[in-house]
């Protein structure tokens, strides 16, 4: 390849596409995000926190109904991490799928609960 000192004219060198090229790639990249997968509707209302510093249940968080029906859902926040041991596999390249799964697993649990 020949040197080039100006970037502009090394730009005006390169092969353009076509209106109907732009157009097919723009047609495929609408397909593709209609046919990516929605994020899951979620009903879970924002937490309160009904119990003050020092009281035994101190640190739980409330789920109330937001239709404001009167139903409510206590939770402790940091329950499920002690229940079982996370379990990372000795390759590193596996430790990113490890520890999402573990975090969907955990976010379904959570959903299931509330």
């Amino acid at each position: 390849m020949d040197d080039v000192d100006d970037l502009d004219e090394w730009l005006a060198r390169l092969p353009k596409r076509s209106p109907r090229e732009q157009l097919a790639e723009l047609e495929a990249a609408r397909r593709a995000d209609a046919a990516a997968r929605l994020p899951e509707p979620t009903t879970i209302p924002m937490p309160d926190f009904p119990y003050m510093p020092g009281h035994p249940l101190a640190g739980m968080v409330r789920f109330s109904c937001p239709l404001g029906c009167g139903w409510h859902h206590d939770e402790n926040p940091g329950r499920d991490e002690a229940a079982e041991p996370l379990v990372v596999p000795l390759d590193p390249e596996l430790w990113e799928a490890a520890l999402v799964a573990r975090a969907e697993a955990r976010a379904e649990a959570f959903r299931a609960r509330v």
